[in-house]
This record gives structure tokens, C-alpha cells and sequence, in this order.
């Protein structure tokens, strides 16, 4: 029986390791395995978040991602409306992740904290219903009003 060559779709292939923290690294974390999704999101929470226009986020399974030091924690609904966590340094605070009811067993690392954000690849914007004026999108993603399938 001839074997076959690894492809772009193999699980060693596509397995790896991104890591990242906060500001003063009281905080890090790493996640392991493919992301789920990996894109911006414009909701007003996320504006809020960032004081910006939008936050940029890599989502895993939660089981995959491992956390190293205390976080603090914010709950409050979420751009769907869900309940969600945001997840800070309590130092230096620094926004880190987030977690949502919208999307059980995800957390979604903030791609500004990762230690290599070259490793950022965003495939999507959500709730571009709320996208500011001055906010423009990288050519090419997909773009949802709301959420994938909302």
C-alpha cells in the first residue's frame, strides 16, 4: 500500500502554537491547534474594548487554550446581545479574551496581545452594522451585519 504526502489539511500540517500576553506579562497564555475562525469585530462592545474601531480575534476551543496567571473579569452582554466575559490583566490591564454565551466552549484571544501577530490571518468582520465611519476592512474578507448566519 503506497503512502501518501502530508496535505495542507493534515492535522500535523496544521496544528500549531500561538502564544501571547499583556503589557507587563504578569499574564500569558497558549493555544494549540487550528483556529476556528479568525477575524474583526465591529460591535460596539469591541469599540468600547479597544477604543478603537474594532478588535481583531482568534477563536479556539476553550480546552486549547491554557492561561498562566490570575485575570480579571467583566461581564455584560456580548455584540449578539449574550452574555460574555472579557478577560484583563489586573495589573497593567490589558484586554486579553473574551469568552461568550453565544459561542459555548470558544475563547476568542485578542490578536493584538499574541506574542507574533504576523500569526493573525482574519478571514472575516462581524457586525459591521456598527462599523464607524472611518473604519475600513482589509480587501477580501467576508462581512457579516450581525453574526455568520444571524
Amino acid at each position: 500500500m503506497a503512502r501518501t504526502a502530508p496535505t495542507m489539511h493534515s492535522r500535523v500540517m496544521m496544528t500549531r502554537e500561538i502564544r501571547g500576553g499583556c503589557s507587563c506579562g504578569a499574564v500569558r497564555y497558549r493555544a494549540t491547534g487550528t483556529p476556528e475562525m479568525q477575524g474583526i469585530c465591529h460591535c460596539r462592545t469591541c469599540q468600547r474594548l479597544s477604543g478603537g474601531g474594532h478588535v481583531g480575534f482568534i477563536c479556539f476551543p476553550s480546552g486549547s487554550v491554557a492561561i498562566e496567571g490570575e485575570t480579571a473579569v467583566t461581564r455584560g452582554p456580548g455584540g449578539s446581545g449574550l452574555p460574555a466575559e472579557r478577560h484583563f490583566c489586573p495589573r497593567c490591564h490589558s484586554a486579553l479574551f473574551g469568552l461568550s454565551d453565544m459561542i459555548p466552549g470558544k475563547t476568542n484571544i485578542y490578536a493584538g496581545t499574541l506574542d507574533d501577530t504576523a500569526q493573525f490571518t482574519p478571514t472575516i468582520a462581524i457586525f459591521t452594522r456598527s462599523r464607524q465611519a472611518w473604519e475600513r476592512d482589509p480587501p477580501g474578507l467576508k462581512c457579516f451585519e450581525t453574526l455568520p448566519g444571524g
